[in-house]
């Protein structure tokens, strides 16, 4: 009895795991919950120097995210790879792949590294990936600060895919972090200039449970709101360039948030206490 309850309790805890893993758009990913990325997520210390991506503090408020080192008391030359669990592309749609990234340290920041896209989750086909994006972040807006950046994956439309997260070529510089990493779909055609075009606000009111949207002129048509699995507990029609939403109802947790405009989506984020 002992056995098949250990058994039992085994195969719980691995259907937990499996259902946490976000496979269906939009996907985001704060790395908050160690013991999901962990499970969810696959780590290649390519460079089998005992040190890769790991999932950490990186401020004084306590937010998590990826971080790599390049330096650790001694210079390191690494070829860290991690790798997301399966993500559906939606069959239509425009798909945008966005992130941020920052050097720890400004005085330290020729960290280099890239970004794949791959129908499978092995390094020859991420390398061999047209869709791709590498940057090195020195004198860069992401030196010692997080900065914003996104890869059209919309080539990828109907297909699913894996996306990495490489730190490589560099030596002896210190350490390159990785947060908020989101997959997101507008179903129109949604453009980098689109999104910078409309001045959009959003905030979470933990005494009124309400959640407020400030569009800069353009008015909203539509909000679709995601819990953290990816499941949809909100479709709303809008019609002002300021809404306010009662969420008194859903349960505490992150949200990811889709707004329509006319041709353009957001995709924001709060966490509802």
């Amino acid at each position: 009895m002992k056995k098949l309850l250990l058994f039992s309790c085994i195969i719980g805890i691995a259907y937990n795991i499996n259902s946490q893993c976000s496979d269906t758009l939009p996907v985001y990913e704060d790395f908050s919950n160690t013991f999901v990325v962990n499970s969810c997520w696959s780590y290649i210390d390519n460079d089998n120097d005992g040190l890769g991506w790991s999932v950490t503090t990186l401020d004084a408020s306590g937010n998590k995210g990826l971080k790599s080192k390049s330096f650790a008391g001694i210079a390191l030359s690494p070829d860290n790879w991690i790798i997301s669990n399966a993500i559906n592309l939606p069959s239509s749609g425009s798909d945008l792949l966005t992130w941020k990234v920052r050097a720890t340290y400004w005085q330290y920041d020729g960290e280099n590294y890239s970004v794949y896209v791959a129908t499978n989750n092995n390094i020859t086909s991420f390398i061999n990936s047209s869709v791709s994006f590498t940057e090195n972040l020195e004198g860069s807006d992401a030196s010692g600060v997080f900065a914003n950046r996104s890869l059209d994956i919309s080539s990828f439309a109907g297909e699913t895919v894996y996306i990495a997260f490489r730190h490589h070529d560099v030596t002896d510089q210190y350490e390159i972090d990785i947060d908020d990493f989101t997959v997101s779909s507008s179903g129109l055609g949604l453009g980098i200039d689109d999104l910078e075009s409309i001045a959009f606000k959003h905030y979470y009111n933990t005494n009124t449970k309400e959640l407020t949207l400030k569009s800069s002129s353009i008015p909203m048509d539509n909000i679709n709101l995601y819990n953290i699995l990816g499941q949809n507990v909100l479709n709303k029609s809008l019609s002002q360039t300021e809404e306010k939403l009662d969420l008194s109802t859903l349960n505490k947790g992150i949200y990811i948030g889709q707004v329509r405009f006319d041709n353009v989506v957001k995709t924001i984020k709060f966490v509802k206490q």
